[in-house]
């Protein structure tokens, strides 16, 4: 099975995961997402990671392991989500792709509304309960 690579940063504090609101008119707008994106062909999923928390909110962050993965489909193409643990190391978040973030307790995670393939990353927290 051929299928294009998705990344996801998974960042808990204090038993609180960082979500963020996508522009509304953009490509998942309004819509909350644990942030990441496609990875180049070149690049390794980590280092995609990497680059699009700078892109998004300029922030460097630090990856750590895999927390959970799955496939999903979208616009009849099949996409595998590897979402990793990160640790966000700058203090000051800028929303240059959002309108917002916050730190969601897991008992909150099912009011938000998601993306199908970031529910991959929700069920799994929700099971770990």
């Amino acid at each position: 099975m051929t299928y294009s690579l998705s990344t996801a940063g998974v960042a808990k504090c204090n038993n609180k995961y960082f979500i963020a609101k996508r522009k509304p008119g953009k490509f998942l707008g309004d819509l909350w997402e644990f942030p990441g994106g496609k990875a180049e062909k070149w690049e390794l999923p980590q280092k995609a990671l990497e680059r699009e928390f700078l892109e998004e909110f300029n922030v460097n962050i630090r990856v750590n392991s895999i927390f959970c993965s799955g496939l999903f489909i979208h616009n009849e193409n099949t996409y595998k989500l590897i979402a990793f643990e990160i640790d966000i190391l700058s203090e000051k978040i800028e929303l240059l792709e959002h309108t917002e973030y916050l730190w969601a307790d897991e008992t909150d995670l099912s009011n938000f509304q998601f993306p199908e393939s970031d529910y991959i990353i929700v069920r799994h927290i929700l099971d770990k309960g």
